[in-house]
């Protein structure tokens, strides 16, 4: 009986000793977005998204029961405008804790010239959502987005008042 005691005592020890550090987990995956968005402005947007993307990476604005892997990639964005910028930086990481999954939202912005000359500007709020690959690297396994609103237009003026 001492025997199994002793056994449950150091399998104990051992399950302490391999406990994740998640807040480090948390800085290496907030690293890795910083990463995605630099390799973006160096090599351009979809060589970068390809080079990130997980082997099951999938959108859900292509219909991810048609499109996974390099497929959702190219589908997402191979058409995006080659004069135009594209950045963005996590706002909060958090992953599991057993450190396989992990994921950082925050802004983006998208930058460039419209066909008529003009400066144009939108931005809104992005969600990647990473997994630990067998190999140890993070990949992207969904990314999503969701532009900010317009702003309201402004309420007409009021409407005089009879007799005035």
């Amino acid at each position: 009986m001492k025997f199994f005691a002793l056994l449950a005592c150091l399998a104990g020890t051992a399950v302490a000793s391999a406990a994740i550090d998640k807040d480090q987990l948390k800085k290496e995956l907030a690293a890795m977005e910083d990463q995605f968005s630099a390799l973006v402005q160096e090599k351009g947007v979809l060589a970068a998204f390809e080079h990130f993307a997980a082997p099951d990476v999938a959108f859900i604005d292509t219909d991810p029961r048609q499109f996974r892997g390099a497929a959702a990639v190219k589908q997402r964005m191979g058409g995006f405008p080659p004069n135009a910028k594209l950045t963005w930086s996590a706002y909060f990481t958090d992953v599991s804790d057993d450190g396989t999954l992990g994921y950082n939202y925050g802004r983006y912005e998208i930058s460039g010239r419209a066909p008529d000359g003009t400066e144009r500007k939108s931005g809104g709020w992005f969600l990647s959502i990473w997994k630990k690959q067998p190999d140890g690297s993070w990949r992207y396994v969904m990314d999503t987005g969701a532009p900010d609103r317009p702003p309201a237009p402004p309420a007409p003026p009021a409407a005089p008042k009879p007799g005035n």
